[in-house]
Formats: structure tokens, C-alpha cells, sequence
């Protein structure tokens, strides 16, 4: 490698506060102990989904429905019903806490987005823990010349009695799924992950 043309150092200081910035200021090992909390705080009062098929359906299908076509009108609609007042949501990016902070967290997220939507391809049910694997649509103007992103990942879910979400935690590559399309950021990132 070329030091003069590749400058490490500063290239890797400014991924790191970009990444640091995009994640409402929680380092990884943050993200992992409000995690590990909240699996804790969330294991008591989540519902065994195996038990209860329907109840199951019902609960997908809010989340389904949430995250079909995701808008500002529907974020604003459906989160009260979809997370619990005291719900956990951790996407590799920022833990937020309470359906009213995940409501503006999602608004927030949205604010550039054309298209936000998730398919549900595939489900699997632990006792209390609900997995999902999906497949996200994103169009955002300003990354990947406004072109569409796929990006693919899977979700673990604890719902409560009335099916609303406990606990949301998404399992996804954010740097090939999102921050790859940043301009600048995106080689910097392709360029430091291993050839296959």
C-alpha cells in the first residue's frame, strides 16, 4: 500500500467519528451492555410466542405492518401501538429506550429517506425470543446516487402480553448495508475490508 496515496490514520479517524456520530455517541461495547441490560430487564414480563401461535400472527403482523413502507405518517401512527411504553431497540447504530424516543428515533431516520421498508423472509421462535430475517429497501437522495440498497439482517423480538414489542434488536452489517454508500466513507470502508 501507498502511504502517501492511502492515509490511514486520518481516513480511519474520520470513519470513527462518523461511525461514533451515526450512533447517537454509544461506542460498540455501549450498544453491547445496554443490550445485555435490556435481554435482563425484558425476560420477566416477554410472552412465550411458541405457546400461542395467534398470538404470534397478531404480534408479526403489527411489526410487518410497521416496517412494510415505513413513513413519517406511519411512524406516527404505529409505534405506540407496536412498542411498549418502556420497549428496547437496539439497531447496531444507537439503543433507544420508550416507544415516545423510538418514535422520534425512527422520524429521525426517515427524515431523508424515499423508500424505508422490510420484507420478513424467514421466522424462528426460542421460548420468549422471536427472530426474524429480513431483507431492507432503503432510497436515500444523497447515498448511492439515490439508487436502491439492499441490505439484509434479522431482528430478535420479545413481545408482551398485548403483543407489543419489549425488546428490539437488529442483527445487521451497517457498514456494507448503509455506511458503504457514504461518499468518501464508503471507499474508505471497501478498501479496508478483506478481499474473499
Amino acid at each position: 500500500m501507498n502511504r502517501a496515496r492511502y492515509p490511514i490514520l486520518p481516513l480511519l479517524v474520520l470513519a470513527t467519528t462518523l461511525l461514533t456520530g451515526c450512533g447517537g455517541g454509544m461506542t460498540a461495547a455501549e450498544l453491547d451492555a445496554s443490550y445485555l441490560v435490556a435481554l435482563e430487564e425484558s425476560a420477566g414480563p416477554a410472552r412465550r410466542m411458541e405457546e400461542d401461535p395467534e398470538r404470534l400472527e397478531a404480534a408479526l403482523a403489527g411489526v410487518r405492518e410497521y416496517f412494510g413502507d415505513v413513513t413519517r405518517a406511519s411512524v406516527r401512527e404505529l409505534t405506540a401501538q407496536v412498542y411498549a411504553p418502556d420497549a428496547y431497540l437496539n439497531d447496531n447504530l444507537a439503543a433507544v429506550r420508550g416507544a415516545d424516543a423510538i418514535e422520534t428515533y425512527f422520524l429521525d431516520a426517515i427524515e431523508s429517506a424515499d423508500v424505508l421498508r422490510l420484507e420478513f423472509l424467514a421466522t424462528a421462535v426460542d421460548g420468549i425470543d422471536v427472530y426474524v430475517r429480513w431483507r431492507m429497501h432503503m432510497e436515500v437522495p444523497a447515498l448511492n446516487r439515490g439508487e436502491p440498497m439492499i441490505s439484509y439482517g434479522m431482528s430478535q423480538f420479545r413481545f408482551d402480553e398485548a403483543g407489543r414489542v419489549l425488546l428490539h434488536k437488529d442483527f445487521w452489517d451497517s457498514a456494507s448495508g448503509l455506511f458503504e454508500h457514504v461518499p468518501v466513507l464508503g471507499r474508505v470502508l471497501r478498501h479496508l475490508r478483506p478481499a474473499h
